[in-house]
């Protein structure tokens, strides 16, 4: 055998070698992703984090009737054991238990080989493999939930791959992927954010506490101006007027309606917090103490 037929032999066994690895890993984590039929027109997946619990992406839940289907193409029905829009997260609790993937963020760097495995409504398994794309700091949604790590992957994230699981090249899974925190990209959200999430809602009942401050807003230039304030709200309370225009919360610049949403999550529940309004043209400081929203509001 001459030098270049040996060097391509080599390389034939190593790709084949890579090729059945990475078949291997999706194959060793398949039992655990099951499809999530929760809305119509819009299928997710989802998996077993403990054997009686699976995560999935909240967006994907319309109501209360779910359903699952599982490696072996058996559909069961799922209860909602937990929900949080501001982060896309849900808990569904089922009865037969599952084989819950294990967690890891030791693979959250630039360029790290990824995986995405989801299931579609027959049950039928389906990958996709790419990188860590970007990697950054804590970040918070629209919604007011607090992400632990900017993390997107650069992977194809087919129809049903909301709510699949991350992995990385061992298996372990380092996040949710999901279309429902941004329009423009999909994004996954990470271990770290998962156990805490999951911890508080199953601490909590199933549902988390957001923050709430009983106004109306819309953008203006340099704020978000009050167009509405309920009555006996946290926000009259305080002192907040229709036409105050909401400026700063804490040290924090408010640019729009959004940026006050951002800052209730849920652990400014029961805060006081300084709002630097503008009224009548005039700066002034006020002291509210951010409460519950209402179950209505959710």
């Amino acid at each position: 055998m001459c030098a270049y037929d040996a060097r391509m032999a080599i390389e034939t066994s190593a790709l084949g070698a890579l090729s059945n690895d990475i078949a291997g890993t999706i194959e060793r984590a398949a039992p655990s992703v099951v499809a999530v039929e929760a809305r119509a027109r819009i299928g997710a997946s989802g998996f077993f984090i403990r054997p009686d619990l699976i995560l999935t992406a909240d967006h994907a839940l319309e109501n209360d009737d779910v359903e699952i289907v599982r490696a072996n193409g058996v559909t069961e029905t799922a209860s909602i054991a937990g929900r949080d829009p501001s982060t896309d997260l849900a808990l569904l609790r089922v009865q037969n238990p599952g084989e819950p993937l294990a967690f890891s963020s030791d693979a959250l760097r630039v360029g790290a080989i990824v995986l995405a495995v989801a299931r579609d409504d027959d049950g039928d398994l389906a990958a996709t493999m790419g990188v860590l794309s970007a990697v950054g700091e804590a970040w918070r949604t629209w919604q007011g939930g607090q992400i632990d790590r900017f993390v997107r992957p650069d992977l194809s994230l087919y129809p049903r791959f909301s709510g699949s699981p991350l992995l990385d090249a061992s298996g372990r899974a380092i996040g949710l992927n999901t279309g429902g925190l941004s329009r423009r990209q999909s994004l996954t959200v990470p271990a770290a954010t998962i156990e805490r999430v999951v911890a508080a809602l199953l601490a909590r009942g199933g549902r988390m506490a957001r923050g709430y401050l009983g106004v109306v807003l819309q953008g203006v230039d340099g704020g978000a101006i009050v167009l509405g304030v309920e009555p006996g709200s946290p926000a009259d309370t305080g002192g907040l007027i229709v036409g105050d225009v909401i400026t700063a919360i804490g040290e924090n610049a408010v640019g729009d309606a959004d940026d006050v949403h951002a800052q209730l999550g849920t652990d400014s529940v029961g805060r006081v917090v300084v709002l630097d309004v503008r009224r009548g043209g005039v700066g002034q400081r006020l002291q509210v103490t951010v409460g519950e929203r209402p179950e209505r509001d959710r």
